[in-house]
């Protein structure tokens, strides 16, 4: 067995800024793990250090657990706290004007008498200071796979008949949509609960991420929520505190 093998690893968020790039070649020495390459890659990229130990390793849609086994050559998403297929005709993320008339139709239903929808916008301002646009990009296969667990798991929690969630990737100006949530059920109640719950859900766990450009030409990434990992679910160490929501 090689001593090294060497992992592509895909930078998102505000990593890929810290990395240098948005692909970086991490080579490291055994166990070949997740655990070790985000060790290795703290001590190739300091800078990014702070990030990396907040952050989530996935192979296509599936977020892998510490010890899962890597290989020479492997291609790995390295997924930051996140800012917060599908029987649908239409992809949960799209770089295109969102169509809430096609949501609409999708989840039309005579037997429901409740109808919210929820859009999100881009705003003037942000802890003080003014916004001129906003950068989301998306990490695809884990974000698409996140937002339909959320949609079903919206429909059976509150009786909803339907959840649909739809959400922008791009550089967004001011009042532009980013995001609809569509939920129709029998009553009212099930209605805003199950939207308010894709909302929140959507903000904790989906592979998104906002970088905020100001009218002073200076640009931030927006702090996120981790991503929870197959060895440490969501809400499992209380004795950390959480980081505010974007």
């Amino acid at each position: 067995m090689s001593d090294s093998i060497t992992v592509h690893a895909e930078c998102f968020g505000e990593l890929a800024s810290l990395m240098g790039a948005d692909t970086v070649a991490i080579q490291f020495d055994a166990p070949f793990t997740p655990a070790r390459l985000i060790t290795s890659a703290q001590e190739q990229h300091p800078g990014a250090a702070d990030l990396l130990s907040r952050t989530a390793c996935a192979r296509g849609d599936t977020l892998l657990a510490a010890d899962t086994p890597l290989g020479d050559g492997d291609t790995i998403a390295l997924i930051p706290p996140v800012s917060g297929g599908q029987p649908n005709t239409r992809p949960h993320l799209t770089a295109e004007r969102l169509d809430l008339d096609a949501l609409l139709a999708e989840t039309e239903d005579d037997s429901c008498g409740a109808l919210v929808v929820f859009g999100g916008t881009v705003r003037l301002t942000n802890a003080g200071r003014q916004v001129e646009s906003m950068d989301y990009s998306a990490y695809g296969p884990l974000a698409s796979k996140t937002l339909a667990d959320i949609q079903a798991e919206a429909v059976e929690k509150f009786d909803a008949h339907a959840c649909r969630i739809q959400h922008r990737t791009g550089r967004l100006g001011l009042g532009e949509v980013s995001v609809y949530v569509v939920v129709r059920a029998v009553h009212r109640d099930a209605a805003f609960e199950a939207a308010r719950y894709a909302l929140e859900e959507l903000k904790a766990r989906v592979a998104v991420w906002k970088n905020e450009y100001y009218a002073d030409g200076s640009s931030a990434y927006l702090e996120g929520t981790e991503v929870p990992r197959p060895e440490r679910p969501r809400g499992a160490d209380d004795a950390r505190e959480p980081g505010p929501q974007s």
